[in-house]
């Protein structure tokens, strides 16, 4: 980060295609709301950690990225095909382990992947994110050996992605298959909001049918695959779901109390105590701030940065998926545009995983979604300018 600073001020000069583009200004505005909180924090030391963090990962995974990937999009797959190979070995290492300790065991998955993730949802979160762009390698491909190794590669990370039991990631790589549906079938947006609408009211007009029917099922996690997924909507004796609507609910009230501003970034798991709901509390509970965030995305920012903090992060990602989707219909090439695709459908996953968990402060995670984005970006400017100068 210090040595771009340093190249931009001898240089005299910064990218004016990419600083005209509404991504940048977005994530312009959201790393500047951080910094904002991070002066009104609970706790200034944490919170100006915690966005130094989010800006050298941004300058990184995000700004050099996206040199590259406007210089020729072949620097992409280099950039995912190591990626994949260093995740590839972190794979065979925790599977290995998986099968000392019992390979269909929800227990030994959980630990598996230590020490380079801390537990197995951050490891299915990673996973589910690179199985759709391997997708669109195979399609991409030109030979049919390729084809078939790229085919046997996606099936082998998906069965990981099984056997991380990692709910919510199987979740995720579900919706992003949903995404992709919609694309295929060329579904209208307009369609999609009444479709959510009509859903969000129903849910409202049933929501004490719908509270009687989640508090009576008890199919709790485990071994067993089908359980483990039906366990899903056990919010009554899964310390897992209970604990998590545990701290949604202290996000909720914690937002709620300093609703602009928020607590400051990062300062959540030290400030939510006060906040939990005695009914919801688990043995998974703490009062000492050592075990984990608001596992969500979008109710912990929230909390720590407030409504403009959210409205930023969400705007970063309205903005991609609306200009990523508009760039498919351009005249570029076959190739990337099923890698953009690709990308797309592997930043959903995520999208969804948000609301679940929070992983952005995570190197493993942030440098496959910052550098989906960069490409998204980098291909958005690289055609629209080459189509705005032949329309002149």
């Amino acid at each position: 980060m210090l040595l771009i600073i340093a190249k931009s001020l001898l240089n005299h000069k910064f990218d004016l295609k990419l600083t005209n583009h509404p991504v940048f200004w977005a994530i312009v505005f959201y790393l500047g709301w951080l910094l904002i909180t991070s002066f009104a924090s609970e706790m200034p030391l944490v919170s100006f950690k915690y966005t130094l963090v989010r800006v050298w990962f941004i300058a990184v995974f995000f700004f050099i990225a996206y040199l590259f990937f406007q210089r020729n999009s072949r620097y992409f797959l280099l950039y995912t095909g190591g990626y994949l190979g260093g995740l590839l070995i972190v794979i065979l290492i925790s599977l290995n382990t998986q099968f000392e300790r019992g390979l269909f065991s929800k227990f030994s998955a959980h630990g598996a992947c230590n020490p380079y993730f801390t537990d197995h949802t951050s490891y299915g979160a990673a996973i589910a994110l690179v199985i759709p762009i391997v997708a669109s390698f195979i399609f991409a491909a030109k030979s049919k050996r390729m084809k078939w190794f790229l085919s046997a590669f996606a099936f082998f990370l998906t069965s990981a992605l099984v056997l991380s039991y990692s709910r919510a990631a199987w979740l995720s790589l579900i919706f992003g298959i949903g995404i992709w549906f919609v694309w295929w079938l060329k579904i209208k947006i307009r369609t999609i909001l009444l479709i959510t609408l009509t859903i969000v009211a129903l849910a409202f007009i049933f929501q004490n049918r719908i509270s009687w029917w989640l508090n009576s099922y008890e199919t709790a996690s485990s071994g067993n695959l089908q359980e483990h997924l039906h366990s899903v909507v056990n919010v009554k004796t899964d310390d897992s779901n209970v604990e998590r609507l545990n701290r949604w609910v202290a996000a909720i009230r914690m937002a709620e109390e300093k609703p602009t501003f928020g607590w400051g970034p990062g300062t959540y798991m030290f400030q939510y105590a006060p906040y939990q709901a005695s009914y919801l509390r688990t043995l998974e509970s703490s009062n000492l701030g050592q075990k984990g965030n608001a596992h969500s995305e979008y109710l912990g920012l929230m909390a720590e940065a407030g409504w403009p903090g959210v409205l930023g992060y969400i705007s970063i990602l309205l903005l991609v998926f609306y200009r990523g989707f508009k760039l498919l219909k351009l005249h570029s090439s076959i190739n990337e545009r099923f890698l953009v695709l690709g990308a797309l459908i592997g930043l959903s996953t995520y999208v969804f995983h948000g609301i679940l968990n929070n992983f952005l402060d995570m190197d493993k995670i942030a440098v496959i979604f910052w550098g989906y984005i960069a490409f998204i970006v980098a291909m958005d400017v690289k055609y629209r300018f080459t189509e705005t100068r032949s329309q002149e």
